[in-house]
């Protein structure tokens, strides 16, 4: 072999070889454009459903409000009687709007209760009422007291969605 070949030879041997140098790893940020995208929209769907939540607390203010006055006439007394049936009246106003609720008298204002949540009134309880609205030597025993009292707390705690937000 000529030396040209032996040097050339020598200058190609494995030997001689370096490792290879590897690029440094990309660095986390800056992100693609594409995850700053999917970000915003994160964001936008967090904030539409705290916005959401904040309405929907917002709209039910009035249940807890009369949650909180009907703890007020838990006493068995005739005035807190009628305060209850008055209160009855008021939640459905405010759920219902006054168009609604307004022209519902004895009865139909009973159907509507039963129709738009959990409560039930029976037919003896419905001529007690009538009896303690119209009569004014009536009043309520304890126990119709007390079921009147779990009534109207029925309604307000499971009547339906609000309609006026």
């Amino acid at each position: 072999m000529s030396a040209d070949m032996n040097q050339t030879l020598a200058a190609a041997s494995l030997d001689r070889l370096h490792d290879i140098i590897v690029p440094e790893a990309p660095g986390f940020f800056p992100p693609a454009p594409g995850w700053y995208i999917l970000l915003l929209l994160l964001l936008a769907l967090l904030f539409h459903l705290i916005w959401q939540a904040y309405k929907s607390y917002r709209a039910e203010a009035y249940r807890r409000e009369a949650l909180q006055e009907l703890a007020e006439y838990n006493e068995p007394n005739k005035e807190n009687a009628l305060a209850l049936l008055s209160l009855a009246k008021r939640t459905g106003i405010a759920a219902y709007g006054r168009e609604t609720i307004a022209p519902l008298l004895d009865d139909a204002w009973w159907d509507f209760v039963e129709a738009h949540s959990e409560a039930t009134i029976d037919v003896p309880m419905r001529e007690s009422l009538r009896a303690l609205l119209y009569s004014s030597d009536f009043t309520l025993t304890d126990n119709k007291f007390e079921k009147l009292y779990a009534t109207v707390g029925i309604w307000i705690k499971s009547h339906g969605e609000v309609q006026n937000v």
